[in-house]
């Protein structure tokens, strides 16, 4: 099989290789940015498949961890790196194809490298470098439209962003300074037992540092901004990839470094406060992107409340929810913005006109998001609720009921204008609707027959749990 370290070289490589690639020939970077998502897919495909339990070690420079860089793979890992290469293939054969500038091209590649980096690395500084490169170019990306919901929102995150990144390096020296390593199956091995307080305090200063990218409370006040003047495409990658590979490092430092009610008892409390807060925020809302971009916070917080209440319950199936949700909001969401290249005339909730094929791919990703019957977003959120209503946790499930339906007010009041909306004529973009529509039919049959999503989830839950074997393959060898 292809060594997966090849993903990594190769969005490397081909990312500082686009000025010439423009050169040689001006759609070579267009076909560049298509092929290499598809080839990390087929690489995560292949490997989820065929891998056995036990986690994959990629040495790097002949050196086994800790003294060497490592690559730690396992089905969960491989689960992200799937999911976020499929939004990335989407989006690359929706836009990039048609797109002429090459710098789009590279923005979009050292953003992908990023988020790649950090769900196949085994090492905290590492995860760091990785961060830093797709933030870097997520600022970019940002700010690229340059308007002034775009700039405003790119400076904020920029700010932010410096804050979290700071905060989070600084836990990873407390974290070497106490265990004398960046491996995270070394740091986790040093962990177990009774932690300190340095311990603690690094554990605090990481999380801080997630919430940027996780959009949590109270680092999250540049979401709106950006996905209210970012490219629709743009805004897709945040919902669909920047976000997702910034949780899927929160599960993983979390479960596997600190482990500690602490630390979970923290996550739902600020996941219950960004998912009301983001909520109600959205039903206000008169701009359509900035509804959708609290939407987004919103079922941020609800994953990240889902994975930690299975650290306060102990139940697997509340984050095999938060996996669910994860999967769902990232197809449903990278849907969502990118269809409204299809309604340029429909920019606010309440008003404007639209064709109705946009209306029809709005509406099924909406459903999706909001949990409705026979769509993917079912499952996961009748399992929130009763995962809350099993551990008798009373008054949170009335609370997850009422943001329940108040998110589907707000999206039933777009959908209903739609449908009242005046039709307009759109020349749709045809690679785009072949897109929308494979993604829609996704969200629909595993609405009426998930198995294989569950199949593929329970795998990557059963790897994420064996903390023990991913520890003790990775440090048996000394």
């Amino acid at each position: 099989m292809v060594n997966p370290i090849l993903i990594i070289a190769f969005l490397l490589l081909f990312a500082f290789l686009m000025p010439l690639l423009a050169l040689l020939h001006k759609r070579l970077p267009s076909v560049v940015a298509l092929l290499l998502p598809a080839f990390n897919l087929y690489v995560g495909v292949t490997y989820f498949l065929k891998m056995e339990f036990i986690p994959l070690i990629i040495k790097t420079g002949g050196f086994r961890p800790p003294f060497g860089i490592n690559l730690a793979i396992d089905h969960f890992s491989l689960f992200f790196l799937i999911l976020v290469n499929v939004v990335a293939l989407f989006i690359a054969f929706s836009y990039l194809l048609e797109e002429q500038d090459y710098k789009f091209h590279m923005l979009f590649l050292l953003n992908l490298l990023g988020a790649s980096g950090i769900i196949l690395t085994g090492d905290l500084f590492n995860s760091f470098v990785f961060l830093e490169i797709f933030a870097i170019s997520a600022y970019a990306l940002a700010a690229s439209k340059r308007e002034k919901h775009a700039l405003e929102g790119a400076v904020k995150y920029l700010v932010v962003g410096s804050i979290g990144s700071s905060f989070y390096l600084l836990g990873v020296f407390l974290l070497y300074k106490v265990t004398g390593s960046l491996n995270m199956a070394f740091i986790a091995s040093s962990l177990q037992g009774e932690k300190s307080g340095i311990v603690y305090l690094a554990g605090m200063f990481m999380l801080f540092g997630l919430f940027v990218e996780t959009e949590l409370f109270p680092l999250n006040t540049w979401a709106p901004d950006v996905y209210q003047g970012a490219y629709n495409r743009i805004a897709a990658q945040f919902s669909s990839i920047i976000s997702k590979a910034a949780i899927y490092l929160m599960f993983r430092i979390v479960f596997f470094l600190f482990d500690d009610p602490l630390f979970y008892k923290l996550l739902i409390v600020m996941g219950i406060i960004t998912f009301v807060i983001a909520e109600f925020n959205a039903l206000v809302q008169k701009d359509l992107k900035r509804m959708l971009g609290y939407s987004s916070i919103g079922q941020m917080g609800l994953a990240v409340l889902a994975f930690a209440l299975y650290g306060i319950t102990s139940h697997p199936e509340a984050f095999f929810t938060a996996l669910l949700l994860v999967v769902n909001h990232a197809i449903s969401k990278a849907m969502i913005f990118t269809n409204l290249e299809n309604m340029p005339e429909y920019a606010q909730v309440d008003t404007g006109k639209a064709n109705p094929f946009s209306s029809l791919m709005f509406t099924v990703g909406a459903l999706s998001v909001m949990g409705f019957p026979f769509t993917l977003g079912f499952w996961a959120k009748i399992e929130v609720l009763g995962i809350l209503l099993r551990s008798n946790i009373l008054w949170l499930f009335f609370l997850i009921l009422i943001l329940f339906m108040v998110e589907a007010f707000y999206y039933f009041r777009v959908i209903s204008n739609l449908m009242r909306s005046e039709v307009v004529s759109v020349k749709l973009n045809p690679l785009l609707t072949i897109s929308l529509v494979v993604f829609a039919l996704f969200l629909l049959y595993q609405g009426f027959y998930p198995v294989q999503t569950f199949i593929w989830t329970n795998k990557a839950l059963n790897a994420f749990l064996n903390k023990a074997i991913y520890i003790s393959t990775i440090t048996g060898g000394l």
